[in-house]
């Protein structure tokens, strides 16, 4: 693979575009950059999306917002909408996901398995993923894929058409046990009906590779070029996931990671009061405001300890109807990992 003419034609770009800056859109400059970024993707804190959430790079449709998710190690992730970030925070809340590749490069040419990069994963159990050429091939859509013209290495002052990557939205890593870790791709978009059309006339400006019948056919060659290798791929309507969920886990998420001036033993303190306050029906501010008054805490530490507790699972409340403060907090009827069990569950 690497002594294809295709990437031979691609090393010989990036060092003559090496002082081109990158952008929005279908070009060469943008086909560099997103290889650039995604040669050996890994699931650590090196791995770089092939999109930002920058001005300069995020579509100008929607918004864009980087998130620093102590499940990976405090890097910076970055997401293209509000739908991502929704579908985003449902998956570092689950348990089982150790790693995430948002805005990964759909390869179109053959390349290793997404996981072949993961720590202690056994590599011989993995197969190849074939690319979104031989994908579009088999399904008669080599036309709909976008191109750019290159300087051929071959041919002096000749051009040569190179597909234009795609990137995907989030390829999870979800591990029920150490000895085994899958992946689950996630598409996602606000509703169901924008699987299928563009969000209007701004979209169009924006995106003139998307007309509806390549969109399609980018969702069908996307969901093939992972199931070729066993992986699922989701499509994630925002407006499935309940709004009262989103809103919980986006406050919680802001103070997921914040450090405490509490040892072990106080933490555990500060559970227990809360625990009896759910059970008595006592509001947290209440609470608060003793471990104040009577052991001399923070405020914002025994708020942060109240919100982590729930992040972790530690302290079970209802994510289904609103987390207020002021208000006792009602016991889990529905378990939040439970209700959206299937969009996290491996390829049967």
């Amino acid at each position: 693979m690497l002594d294809s003419p295709f990437f031979y034609c691609l090393a010989f770009l990036i060092l003559w575009s090496s002082n081109m800056a990158s952008g929005k859109g279908v070009s060469l400059t943008r086909l560099k950059t997103i290889y650039q970024r995604q040669q050996n993707a890994a699931w650590d804190a090196s791995y770089k999306p092939g999109i930002w959430a920058t001005p300069q790079e995020a579509p100008a449709i929607s918004r864009a917002y980087i998130l620093t998710p102590a499940k990976l190690a405090g890097r910076e992730v970055h997401l293209l909408s509000t739908p991502e970030r929704d579908a985003a925070l449902l998956g570092f809340y689950h348990p089982d996901v150790v790693g995430l590749q948002e805005q990964r490069m759909l390869s179109p040419e053959p390349s290793v398995h997404p996981l072949w990069s993961y720590p202690g994963i056994d590599r011989s159990t993995l197969p190849a993923l074939r690319g979104v050429i031989d994908v579009a091939d088999r399904f008669g859509y080599l036309d709909l894929l976008p191109r750019v013209w290159a300087p051929d290495p071959d041919r002096p002052g000749e051009k040569m058409p190179l597909v234009f990557p795609w990137c995907g939205d989030l390829l999870w890593a979800i591990s029920k046990t150490k000895s085994h870790v899958y992946c689950v791709n996630w598409s996602v978009k606000g509703t169901e009906r924008d699987f299928s059309q563009k969000a209007g006339r701004l979209a169009a400006k924006h995106q003139k590779w998307e007309t509806p019948r390549t969109l399609l056919a980018r969702h069908e060659i996307e969901a093939e070029y992972y199931k070729d290798v066993g992986i699922r791929t989701i499509r994630i309507p925002s407006e499935n996931i309940d709004r009262h969920v989103a809103d919980n886990l986006r406050q919680l998420f802001l103070h997921h990671r914040r450090l405490l001036s509490l040892d072990a033993g106080q933490r555990e303190e500060i559970l227990a009061k809360f625990h009896n306050a759910m059970r008595l029906g006592i509001s947290p501010t209440e609470v608060i405001m003793l471990l104040v008054e009577r052991r001399g805490y923070s405020v914002d530490d025994c708020r942060s300890a109240l919100y982590q507790a729930i992040w972790n699972r530690d302290l079970r409340v209802d994510l289904f109807r609103p987390i207020l403060i002021n208000c006792p907090l009602r016991p889990e009827v529905q378990d939040v990992i439970q209700k959206y069990a299937d969009w996290f569950r491996e390829e049967a």
